[in-house]
C-alpha cells in the first residue's frame, strides 16, 4: 500500500531492547525520514518502558502519534473516530474505555471528549461487570478475550482495538448490535489513519 502511494517504507528488527534504544536514536537524527512507527505490540517489554520507547520518537516524526508530545492524533485514534461517526455514537449514550490507564486508551479518553463523547474508564483488573451498565464497550487492552459475556448489555456496541487476539469473548460478541471484528475491523482503518499522518509529516 505505502508504494503505491509514493511512500518508501524500510522494515528494521530490533532482537533486543538496547538495539530498539539504538535504533530508535538513529532513526531520529535521519533526515532522510520522515515518519517513525514502533510495531505494536512489543514482546518482552512492560508498560512503563514501551512508554519510553515511544516517548524518545520525535514528536515530527511520530506518524503513530503514540510519543505524548507527537504533533499527530494517534492513528488508532483517528480510526475510532472514524468509527464513532459510522457507528452514531453520541454524547447521550453511555462510553466505556477498557485499558484507560494505557498509552492509547488514557489519550483515547480526552479526544472523546474534544468530539463532545464522555466516556468512563476501567483497566485490566477493575470490576469489569459495571461494563453491563454501557451502551457502547470500547476496549484497548490486547487482554485477548477479557470482557466476556456477562460483562456486557444485550445490543451493546463495541469497538475492539485488541490485537492479535480481539478483547471480546465469543460471548460477548454474540451479544453485540455492532462490533469490530479482529483482524480486519480497527486495524485497516488505523493504517488508513496512519498513511494520512505521513503524508501530512
Amino acid at each position: 500500500m505505502g508504494e503505491r502511494l509514493g511512500a518508501m517504507i524500510s522494515v528494521q528488527f530490533a532482537p533486543s531492547k538496547d538495539k530498539l534504544k539504538g535504533m530508535l536514536e538513529e532513526l531520529n537524527t535521519d533526515e532522510t525520514l520522515d515518519g517513525i512507527l514502533v510495531q505494536l505490540p512489543v514482546i518482552g517489554v512492560d508498560r512503563q518502558e514501551l512508554d519510553q520507547f515511544l516517548s524518545s520518537i520525535k514528536p515530527g516524526k511520530d506518524v503513530d502519534g503514540l510519543n505524548p508530545k507527537s504533533r499527530f492524533i494517534p492513528a488508532a485514534i483517528r480510526a475510532v473516530e472514524r468509527l464513532v461517526d459510522i457507528f452514531k455514537i453520541t454524547e447521550d449514550d453511555r462510553v466505556a474505555v477498557v485499558g484507560s490507564k494505557g498509552t492509547l486508551g488514557s489519550r483515547l479518553i480526552k479526544r472523546l471528549k474534544d468530539i463532545k463523547v464522555l466516556a468512563e474508564g476501567f483497566d485490566i483488573g477493575d470490576d469489569l461487570i459495571k461494563l453491563n451498565d454501557f451502551d457502547v464497550i470500547i476496549s484497548a487492552t490486547g487482554d485477548g478475550g477479557l470482557i466476556k459475556g456477562e460483562m456486557v448489555m444485550d445490543g451493546f456496541t463495541g469497538i475492539d482495538l485488541g490485537f492479535p487476539k480481539g478483547d471480546f469473548s465469543p460471548e460477548a460478541i454474540g451479544k453485540a448490535s455492532l462490533i469490530t471484528p479482529v483482524p480486519g475491523g480497527v486495524g485497516p482503518m488505523t493504517i488508513v489513519a496512519l498513511y494520512e499522518n505521513l503524508a501530512d509529516a
